[in-house]
């Protein structure tokens, strides 16, 4: 070959492809690939995660609010037969941290008989220092059955709806990062079935949320805004090919 220099070509990528490509940028960061987003203090950033996650019985469903690989919270379904009855139920709370908890407050039944009770947030709920964090394990919801007793049952629990269950209602969350406290929030619907059967009460995750500056509060159902970063599961590759 000759000394003569080749032209190079250039690939000009269309604009589409290109905002694709800076989008995945955004959730690579907000999802936690990098510490980045909890480290940058000095910006407040939203970091919210859209999923579809179904509980099931004896399988518990854990919630990675700021999507790092570390398991933060928990929700269990229950179903315990005893001598005086069946109870079926859900609970959340802390994993693996006694520091991550759950907002809610130890409430009556009547009868001097207490529980402590998850509580099931409206949007817009003020999620921070202020809110009450003071029980683990709370009860979303729980089904009684007292024994011999035919279909008749009593429901307890915020999440529990008079028996109806409730539509997209918010769990506050308090957890810690780095020796930091954060605050966020995951928003489900109950169902209640009262068949006294395994799955009578179950939730559906459709999403959560954190703050990045520590002991900040956030705002229930936030999900857009120029604060707001949203995560979705993805690849570089699907999000080139136009997958959402």
């Amino acid at each position: 070959m000759s000394g003569a220099r080749q032209s190079r070509k250039t690939f000009k990528i269309s604009n589409s492809l290109s905002r694709r490509l800076n989008t995945y940028a955004q959730v690579a960061s907000a999802a936690g690939v990098s510490v980045l987003a909890l480290a940058a203090a000095s910006e407040a950033k939203v970091v919210y995660t859209e999923t579809n996650q179904v509980t099931h019985t004896g399988f518990p469903l854990y919630i990675d609010l700021n999507n790092d690989g570390i398991k933060d919270f928990v929700l269990h379904t229950l179903f315990y037969r005893g001598s005086s009855g069946l109870e079926v139920g859900l609970d959340a709370s802390g994993f693996d941290n006694a520091a991550n908890l759950v907002a809610g407050r130890r409430v009556s039944s009547g009868g001097g008989y207490f529980f402590s009770a998850a509580s099931a947030l409206p949007a817009g709920a003020r999620i921070g220092p202020k809110g009450n964090f003071s029980v683990r394990q709370p009860f979303m919801a729980v089904e009684l059955f007292a024994k011999n007793v035919g279909s008749q049952y009593s429901d307890l629990g915020r999440w529990a709806g008079n028996g109806k269950g409730v539509t997209n209602r918010y769990l506050g969350l308090k957890f810690v990062v780095n020796g930091e406290v954060h605050y966020g929030w995951a928003r489900l619907s109950v169902t209640l079935g009262h068949h006294r059967q395994v799955g009578d009460v179950s939730a559906t995750l459709t999403g959560y949320a954190y703050e990045t500056v520590p002991d900040k509060p956030i705002t229930a159902g936030q999900t857009t805004g120029a604060d707001v970063i949203t995560a979705q599961p993805a690849t570089l590759g699907g999000l080139a090919l136009g997958r959402k």
